[in-house]
């Protein structure tokens, strides 16, 4: 009895090893592929802060944005400000694209995915307040960032040997990118009737670099992928048109996360 169980314990496995329907069997071999990408994604700069920053002064009326804390001393005998901290928050976005894909060999593809990417950054300021008598009081305030990117990646693909309709890969690549929002007019004027940008104004052009991985699911129609990537900027987008929000930056470069679906 103890046999013939063991017996059929290696006789299924092996029959259904033998039943696994391979789907899209030639599908690696043909030349082109295309598709269509979705994503979810969380964009936020990486920060470079001027040397010792905290410790530098500003005049109080560079600061227009500021919500003077009435309680304890009002704009007029707000001497100088300080830059305590700037820190950088992510929120979610998505992404759409366009796949073309091309064989380049056995186990490599070459990809270029036409995408646009809606997202926002924030940007978080604690300020020190300083009056006349010396006190100092803290205010925070957070800048909000909106990004609208047109990007062209364009990557190379190594797919893993397949097993059975499931594949992996990794990829890297370059990503030419647009920020579309980037010029957006931010002018404002402040009670005193003076005029001035009221938000981070950053460079339209960018250019990154992009690592990822992933899995390649295969049914009868179609082959679908999960992947994530990491991009990273290269380039400064800092632009010093509004001083008010740059003065503790010395670089500013964007990074992303994304989870995307795709669908060849």
């Amino acid at each position: 009895m103890v046999v013939a169980l063991l017996l059929t314990a290696s006789v299924i496995p092996a029959q259904a090893q033998r039943r696994v329907v391979h789907y899209l069997p030639k599908y690696e071999q043909e030349p082109y592929h295309f598709g269509f990408l979705l994503a979810f994604n969380e964009m936020m700069y990486t920060i470079k802060t001027v040397d010792d920053f905290q410790n530098k002064e500003h005049d109080a009326y560079s600061w227009p944005v500021v919500q003077w804390p009435t309680n304890q001393f009002t704009q007029s005998d707000t001497r100088c400000i300080y830059v305590y901290n700037l820190e950088t928050q992510q929120t979610p976005g998505f992404t759409v694209g366009i796949i073309g894909s091309k064989r380049l060999g056995r186990y490599f593809d070459l990809r270029f995915i036409p995408s646009l990417s809606f997202s926002e950054r924030r940007l978080d300021y604690t300020l020190l307040l300083k009056g006349n008598d010396g006190n100092k009081v803290p205010y925070q305030f957070t800048k909000s960032i909106g990004t609208t990117f047109v990007e062209f990646p364009l990557n190379i693909k190594y797919r893993s040997k397949r097993y059975n309709n499931i594949g992996a890969y990794v990829f890297g690549g370059v990503n030419p990118k647009l920020d579309l929002a980037s010029q957006k007019d931010n002018k404002e004027v402040d009670p005193q009737g003076n005029e001035f940008i009221n938000n981070l104004v950053t460079k339209r052009f960018d250019f990154a670099g992009e690592l990822g991985a992933g899995f390649d699911f295969y049914n009868q129609w179609f082959k679908m992928g999960i992947e994530i990537k990491m991009s990273y900027g290269m380039l400064d987008i800092v632009k010093n048109e509004a001083f008010i929000y740059t003065a503790p930056i010395d670089q500013l470069r964007n990074k992303l996360f994304q989870v995307s679906m795709l669908i060849e």
